[in-house]
């Protein structure tokens, strides 16, 4: 999640992560990235590749219950109202 954090306005950060998502394509790994807090850390990671996400962006923990999901503006899914 830390890599994650402000990946938008952090160039070392975005260089990491783009580094492993070229390692995970070339072994065929699907990533998720986790923790996603904020539009610009979505679409920043969006922009690299990254199809599956996870946070708080789109969903507050719930217990024992699904919780409401919202997308991001600008999400293909937030037009249809479909999920990932």
């Amino acid at each position: 999640m830390e890599l994650v954090r402000q990946i938008d306005t952090n160039p070392v950060r975005r260089a990491i992560v783009q580094g492993i998502l070229g390692v995970c394509q070339a072994l065929s790994i699907e990533v998720i990235a986790e923790g996603v807090e904020t539009d610009a850390e979505y679409h920043t990671l969006r922009a690299m590749g990254v199809h599956y996400f996870q946070g708080y962006l789109f969903a507050k923990p719930a217990f024992e219950q699904l919780p409401v999901v919202t997308w991001p503006a600008g999400c293909e899914l937030s037009e249809t109202g479909a999920g990932i």
